[in-house]
């Protein structure tokens, strides 16, 4: 594993087939605010390149990224998905979410929940989209068409997933879930099989599957990981 960053990530997104971005915080000095840094990471020679803010905002939310951006309030803290007819989803960790039209303009907003829990996450497969309900211990995919529940994976009394932390989908349909015990789980996009995928010595908070690269965020940094060396 490359460590690329010993600072708190706040967001991650794809780039390109071999370059991912990641958003960094930076805490400003005497104050409780703070700012944030955007970077390209190239998975071939492991470096790491500033990003402009236009250039990541262009890749959360579209060409509509200005009415986006300007409407919701810390943008870089939500998760995002382009829908298949470009309408532009927004969800937060406390489950508050908004629908944006192609040119960026809010029509809808409210919360997702299941069984009266936050639902989070959002990590886009096709026409649906799967979210993760840690207070009742379950992965869930949506339908993008009616915002409907279509599948629900694991339980409150289940051990399939225990307080999940993150949800993300690779380029074939597979779902990793960071799960308890500082699992990465996965859901396979052939057959919804859970199996575990990953562990570690120390917590997950996030995990990342591109083609020949992943990127996980542990409690002491986040780091490149080699797929072939696993």
């Amino acid at each position: 594993m490359v460590k690329l960053s010993s600072k708190e990530i706040v967001d991650i997104l794809k780039y390109d087939t071999d370059k991912a971005i990641i958003v960094e915080k930076l805490p400003i000095a005497n104050s409780a605010k703070f700012k944030v840094e955007y970077s390209v990471v190239d998975f071939r020679d492991k470096s790491k390149a500033v990003l402009t803010k236009n250039a990541y905002l262009l890749k959360k939310f579209g060409s509509a990224f200005k009415n986006v951006s300007e409407t919701i309030p810390n943008f870089v803290q939500c998760d995002a998905a382009i829908l298949y007819d470009r309408r532009i989803l927004t969800i937060y960790p406390n489950g508050e979410a908004g629908i944006f039209d192609r040119d960026g303009e809010l029509f809808w907003s409210g919360y997702f929940k299941y069984h009266d829990q936050a639902v989070c996450g959002l990590a886009l497969e096709g026409k649906y989209f799967w979210c993760i309900c840690p207070g009742e211990n379950c992965a869930i995919r949506y339908s993008c068409q009616n915002m409907q529940i279509d599948l629900r994976i694991g339980g409150k009394d289940a051990s399939t997933f225990e307080h999940p932390t993150h949800v993300s989908v690779d380029e074939k349909g597979d779902v990793y879930i960071c799960s308890g015990r500082n699992k990465v789980r996965k859901i396979s996009g052939e057959n919804f099989l859970v199996s575990d995928y990953l562990s570690f010595d120390e917590s997950i908070k996030r995990f990342y599957k591109f083609e020949g690269y992943s990127i996980a965020v542990l409690s002491s940094g986040t780091y490149l990981i080699d797929n072939n060396e696993k």
